[in-house]
């Protein structure tokens, strides 16, 4: 119609936006390194860790063995006592503050009452049992030493048997039952098995010819350091 002017729409199409292919290729280069890298960080928390060297562990020391030395004094100063063994050779003793001092002294066989401690060496007799040759009875102080039955040197084939009287006879020969944790053993005693008393001793009975049994520890120096040091008095054997 005349005069009349053309209505246009309320809402004109859009004009389509053109793509930056340059920048698609950048993004999609992008996306790409970052699952390459994710997927290289996985696979790493994955493969197992290459371990730290351990540095060698030193190899166990032996112990040091307990030895018996019997012989007579022949010198001694405030550390030490050189001991002169029956075969002529000599031995250097080191005593420290935990080094026991035992003096032995004569005894006898009824000197064994049901309330001692007692330790015998024996050997394997004739009939297979075993025979003392060596008895000590202890004071108070020293009961418990050695307790059980262990081999000894004191001569081939000896062993050491140290416990509480269980049983006694009075006869002679003397029958006696030694009780110690984990067991027992009974010993017939032959008349005349020499015999010491065992008490708690000291250095100045350490002079020269005095008869010796020492329990001592050799380090790895060849230092022998000493347990314990049995004087015998008066002559007397130390029985151990």
């Amino acid at each position: 119609m005349a005069g009349t002017s053309a209505v246009r729409p309320a809402f004109a199409p859009s004009r389509a936006v053109p793509v930056d292919r340059g920048l698609t290729t950048v993004i999609r280069a992008c996306l790409i390194a970052l699952a390459l890298s994710a997927t290289s960080v996985a696979a790493q928390a994955q493969a197992p860790q290459a371990q730290a060297p351990q540095a060698p562990t030193s190899a166990p020391q032996p112990k040091e063995s307990v030895a018996r030395y019997h012989g007579t004094v022949e010198a001694r100063d405030a550390e030490s006592v050189r001991i002169r063994r029956p075969d002529g050779e000599t031995v250097t003793v080191l005593m420290n503050v935990k080094t026991r001092l035992f003096i032995a002294t004569a005894g006898r066989l009824r000197d064994i009452k049901p309330e001692s401690y007692v330790s015998i060496v024996s050997v394997p007799g004739p009939d297979g049992k075993p025979k003392p040759i060596k008895v000590a009875i202890y004071s108070p102080s020293e009961r418990g030493f050695e307790a059980g039955t262990k081999p000894w040197d004191a001569a081939p084939d000896a062993r050491l048997t140290a416990g509480w009287i269980g049983g006694l006879s009075l006869d002679a020969p003397r029958e006696v039952e030694l009780v110690y944790e984990g067991g027992s053993k009974t010993f017939t005693i032959p008349p005349g098995t020499p015999t010491a008393q065992i008490a708690p001793g000291e250095k100045a009975l350490l002079v020269p010819g005095a008869d010796v049994v020492v329990l001592a520890r050799k380090d790895a120096e060849g230092v022998v350091n000493a347990d314990l040091v049995a004087v015998g008095r008066s002559g007397t054997e130390p029985t151990l």
